[in-house]
């Protein structure tokens, strides 16, 4: 065997074989690997080897390479901690300009909504996702900042009328919604100062490399995390933390993959909003509070409370549909006071592709890892290397 090959075995953490047998070697325990057929020598005298290429690595290093993966948030995170002010005060808005310029799918996602919101204004949609990803951007890096071993001081104006508090106080426990719009984790801190265990539901982030680094941020200053499309266990355990007087807080603007919706009217067209948080409020009795932050300058928020809305045990579907046409609206009127800090990078509303309530439960979005695709592609690939190793095997026989 060459050094080349040899060194490509011992680069790659894999086995070269000869093909002279039946079956290929045993796979790597607990890895996904591609059989890959090399030729070595030339002439007459080259025959083939078979490399063991182990793919789970390569999978999770592309993963944690992507724009939205963990090493670029950690990089993200250094520079809105240790960076100088001048850094952090124009950086954002570069970032965010390079972010509408190379991702595609947010660009147009984001403009379809904008041309939605802004359809009886004179302002471009593409300008104003444009601004979007800016504002992301700002955002982003003070929640870092925020999370951080270094927070600076941050400003945050609060309402004189506090329904969650009033809630809190009667014993009821309170359910928070909110959407992706200004700074949602700024105002989940917020939650924490009523002195109650706070749960935030959230989906797993669609690149599986971000998620351990996103929860530990966000456990570390208090909150708890539970996934929505984990289990159907965690409704049980939303319902039991509002019985023992906790917040639970949502957000209603994106659904999970576990989600039944249902159809309300946002801005003259239908969109679909998850059942799930109404559902939990008509099972618990505890009010149901939309609760924003929309970033009004550098460091600086303001907690937008809504009217609390309460459903019972005997609420029929009017009753919930029309506490989800409520939550839209006010929603809609907070969007359309501050457009660009509605960070919703999909389509939203039906018509421009988002899902129906009736294929809500359905939902199937990509994940980014697609370990099943690899595991089928190559499991097709090691059948047909084994094919042609069966007739080459024969034909020299013969």
């Amino acid at each position: 065997m060459s050094a080349s090959v040899r060194f490509v075995s011992k680069f790659i953490g894999g086995d070269l074989r000869q093909p002279e047998c039946d079956a290929l070697p045993a796979r790597p325990t607990g890895s996904i690997c591609a059989w890959e057929e090399l030729c070595v020598g030339t002439g007459a005298e080259s025959t083939s080897v078979l490399v063991c290429v182990a793919m789970d690595e390569v999978v999770a290093l592309t993963e944690k390479l992507r724009y939205d993966g963990v090493w670029w948030r950690k990089f993200a995170a250094l520079g809105s901690t240790y960076g100088p002010e001048w850094w952090k005060r124009t950086s954002p808005a570069f970032i965010g300009a390079l972010c509408y310029a190379l991702i595609r799918a947010n660009r147009e996602g984001a403009t379809a909504n904008m041309r939605r919101v802004l359809a009886d204004s004179s302002r471009s949609p593409k300008v104003a996702a444009f601004r979007m990803f800016v504002e992301f951007a700002y955002c982003f890096s003070e929640t870092l900042e925020r999370f951080g071993p270094r927070p600076q001081p941050t400003q945050i104006d609060l309402p004189d009328v506090d329904p969650i508090a009033e809630a809190v106080q009667a014993g009821q426990g309170a359910i928070v919604v909110t959407a992706h719009f200004g700074n949602w984790d700024i105002a989940a801190l917020e939650l924490l100062r009523h002195g109650r265990p706070t749960h935030v539901v959230m989906a797993h982030e669609q690149n599986e490399s971000t998620n351990p680094y996103v929860e530990d941020m966000r456990e570390e200053l208090g909150l708890d995390v539970i996934y929505s499309d984990q289990s159907v266990l965690s409704s049980l355990e939303l319902l039991q933390a509002l019985r023992r007087n906790e917040i639970v807080a949502l957000q209603v603007d994106r659904l999970a993959e576990s989600d039944s919706a249902r159809e309300v009217a946002m801005f003259g067209s239908d969109v679909c909003l998850p059942r799930g948080p109404f559902e939990l409020a008509r099972l618990s009795g505890a009010p149901l509070v939309p609760v924003f932050a929309p970033r009004l300058g550098s460091r600086h928020y303001r907690i937008f409370l809504g009217e609390p809305r309460r459903l019972s045990r005997s609420s029929g579907t009017e009753q919930v549909t029309a506490c989800m046409a409520g939550v839209a609206r006010e929603m809609g009127q907070m969007i359309r006071q501050r457009p660009f800090q509605w960070f919703q990078f999909e389509p939203f509303w039906i018509a421009d592709g988002q899902p129906s309530a009736k294929a809500a439960p359905a939902i199937a979005r990509p994940r980014v890892r697609g370990r099943a695709v690899i595991k089928e592609t190559y499991a097709r690939r090691d059948a047909t290397i084994r094919s042609r190793t069966s007739s080459r095997r024969r034909s020299r026989s013969s």
